[in-house]
């Protein structure tokens, strides 16, 4: 596979099925250019599969990376605040309740 075919593949988001089956070619790859797909693959991919077996395959060729996490800290972070929010709501009607 060219390397032209593969960058076209790796920022094609309409389905992570052909991200998968590109990880799959890039596995038996042994170019630089293959680790570069893997590695922005890992790094910038939206689907948590494809980010997961880009690592692997990474972690195979003993290129030293982080795991990636299934979801990001930012959306851990905002579903607690929206929790502390809507109870801090709560906590407001009910002591604002005896003043209607």
């Amino acid at each position: 596979m060219q390397p032209e075919e593969i960058d076209i593949l790796m920022k094609d988001k309409t389905d992570f099925n052909k991200r998968l089956k590109l990880i799959a070619v890039l596995k038996a790859q042994e170019s630089d250019h293959s680790i570069q797909a893997l590695q922005y693959l890992l790094n910038h991919d939206v689907v948590y599969k494809v980010r997961l077996e880009a690592w692997q395959v990474l972690n195979e060729k003993g290129v030293q990376c982080t795991e990636p996490v299934a979801r990001p800290r930012y959306a851990v972070v905002l579903e607690k605040t929206i929790g502390k929010l809507k109870r801090f709501g709560v906590w407001l009607m009910d002591i604002t309740e005896g003043f209607r």
